[in-house]
């Protein structure tokens, strides 16, 4: 079987993949056995170069998009642990690196020597990280000078979007390809899987050549679909085609299985994923103006970065006096060396803003004049309002990244022995109520806090969240201050 872009799948937290040919396996599976695979490899290589390993001293550094979710993240760390790299989802021996911002390590620290030594301290710098799947967006002002180690804040949330890769030029292809054959042909097409990535695979070197230029062409074999297309209804469906196209979008036959694509056909499969692009990063570059700073540099990385096309739009677009616009020499690995860096030195990004409000669900002594009636609730003769949202952190907060965030709760019944704190997110700054519409559960901390016969203030509970890394880390500790075992930090994703 052969699975092909199943990151993408896991954006959507769909439980199965799909291989090219129908086929599924359970997703978990899928990609653990991927990073088995990877794993064991790094380490032969490893033993290699130096000798015994052990592996309890080994930091394993993972990558992941910046807009993925706390559940995507900790999907990640539960297919880590299946792998066997580490034997449970909290271990310290592995970092998640946020995709753009190993990048961002990259370009400042293999930067030629005249760039770098224009990247003074304050310098704000934007890296756009164009993958298959996904163009993550991080917005860093450096605090660090050139011959400093580096270090840098996050001045805007990182951002972008999920289905705007290279990957996506491929189904705009596919639409055509569609289209153009008809129905029963195109299913033939997607049946025949090595036919299917025949095409596909020329249509890759011409899509990483193409430049959008008006006298450009891209020609492409059909003659993997074998006699299911002759030379005649491969005319006739080129007539038709040409029939109801505008005159730009006309196709030639070429030899007897072979179509010649114009360049404004072909530039059209990439210009959806453009204008998505360009209208983000306008978005962002005006965001930080409104903070009163200025993108100095904005580096592109990622295979789709390769792209002569997307690479002369956004030059085109932002490139003037002040914004340099610049590639690294192998962008496909900036993300990959840099979250290396990462793994050596992680306070390399000291502080992150909040994308999001986070808080739990509490209880607090009702009032009247704040609280609604319907959230009031009597609990052993005393007066409560549910559902309370009390915030943790709130959405465009910068959060430092080793800044902990901790409240003390306590149970309002004596004979409570287990406490449940629900955690709750929105993409609102302020909520009142877990129950608003924003508001959705993220996950629980589940808290043994002791004996039936003890006091109620002996069983108060700490709750410490920890928010400025790349995902939230949970911990609980009691009255004494000892640490509570039993505290599980829950996500409902496939196990």
């Amino acid at each position: 079987m052969l699975f092909q872009s199943y990151k993408m799948q896991l954006l959507h937290m769909s439980p199965i993949a799909r291989s090219v040919d129908g086929r599924e396996m359970p997703l978990m599976s899928l990609v653990a056995e991927t990073l088995r695979y990877i794993a064991s490899k790094a380490l032969e290589k490893l033993r290699e170069q130096i000798g015994k390993v052990v592996p309890a001293k080994i930091r394993w550094v993972l990558t992941v998009p910046a807009l993925w979710s706390e559940e995507h993240k900790l999907f990640m760390r539960k297919a880590a642990v299946s792998a066997g790299i580490i034997d449970n989802p909290s271990s310290s021996n592995l970092l998640l690196c946020l995709e753009p911002e190993g990048a961002s390590i990259q370009c400042r620290e293999d930067a030629e020597t005249s760039v770098r030594s224009q990247m003074e301290k304050g310098s704000v710098v934007m890296v756009l990280d164009c993958g298959g799947g996904t163009v993550d967006i991080t917005v860093h002002k450096l605090q660090c000078e050139p011959s400093e180690r580096f270090l840098c804040q996050e001045l805007l949330p990182s951002s972008g979007g999920c289905e705007w890769g290279s990957k996506y030029v491929d189904r705009y292809f596919e639409e055509f390809l569609h289209d153009f054959l008809g129905e029963s042909l195109f299913e033939i097409y997607k049946e025949n899987a090595l036919a299917r990535l025949d095409i596909l695979r020329d249509f890759e070197i011409i899509k990483r050549k193409f430049k959008g230029g008006k006298d450009e062409k891209a020609m492409i074999k059909l003659s993997y679909l074998g006699e299911h297309l002759t030379t005649s209804k491969l005319s006739q469906l080129v007539e038709a085609h040409n029939s109801a196209a505008p005159p730009e979008y006309a196709l030639k036959l070429k030899g007897s299985s072979n179509i010649e694509l114009p360049s404004s056909l072909m530039a059209s499969f990439f210009v959806p994923l453009f204008e998505n692009i360009k209208t983000k990063v306008e978005q962002l570059v005006q965001q930080a103006e409104a903070k009163g700073e200025r993108i100095r540099f904005i580096f592109m990385v990622g295979g789709f970065s390769e792209s002569p096309f997307l690479k002369s739009e956004i030059i085109r677009k932002f490139e003037n006096a002040s914004v340099q616009i610049l590639v690294p020499r192998r962008p496909q690995i900036s993300v990959i060396r840099g979250a290396c860096l990462y793994g050596l030195n992680p306070r390399s990004i000291s502080s992150r803003i909040a994308k999001k409000t986070y808080g739990i669900n509490t209880l607090t002594t009702f009032d009247p004049e704040r609280h609604p009636v319907d959230k009031k609730v009597v609990i052993e003769g005393e007066d409560f309002c549910e559902d309370v949202f009390d915030a943790f952190v709130r959405k465009g907060d910068s959060i430092g990244a080793e800044e902990v965030h901790t409240k003390t709760y306590c149970p309002v019944r004596s004979r409570q022995t287990v406490m449940r704190i629900i955690f709750y997110a929105t993409d609102k700054r302020d909520v009142d109520f877990v129950d608003e519409p924003s508001v959705y559960q993220l996950g629980e901390l589940c808290i043994d806090i002791g004996k039936p016969g003890q006091q109620v203030e002996d069983k108060t509970v700490k709750v410490t969240l920890l928010f400025g890394s790349t995902h939230i880390y949970a911990s609980a500790t009691n009255k004494d201050g000892s640490e509570i075992k039993n505290c599980d930090f829950k996500f409902d994703v496939s196990s």
